[in-house]
């Protein structure tokens, strides 16, 4: 199941708006590319690509936060996070 489907299943009794579901959408996304960059880095063995990782994983972290207030910002409800803890466990 993709990401999308994922959000709008747990957003579907919540009441938000579109603008407000792709901001959560976004920080999945993010989030998920924030871990990949730390897996990536992991990984790398050349300094090159050690600081290549390194650019990755700031670039991530810096997206993710910038989303977080911007969620914050519209008063996004935390419901959303507690609908997806129950998913996950």
């Amino acid at each position: 199941m993709n990401n999308k489907k994922i959000v709008d299943s747990v957003t579907r009794n919540m009441k938000l708006s579109i603008e407000d579901k792709e901001i959560i959408n976004a920080i999945e996304i993010a989030k998920i590319e924030w871990e990949n960059a730390e897996k990536y880095f992991q990984y790398a063995k050349e300094p090159q690509m050690v600081d290549y990782a390194i650019h990755l994983q700031n670039a991530a972290s810096v997206r993710y936060m910038h989303l977080l207030r911007m969620a914050r910002d519209n008063n996004i409800s935390s419901n959303y996070y507690d609908n997806m803890r129950e998913i996950e466990y």
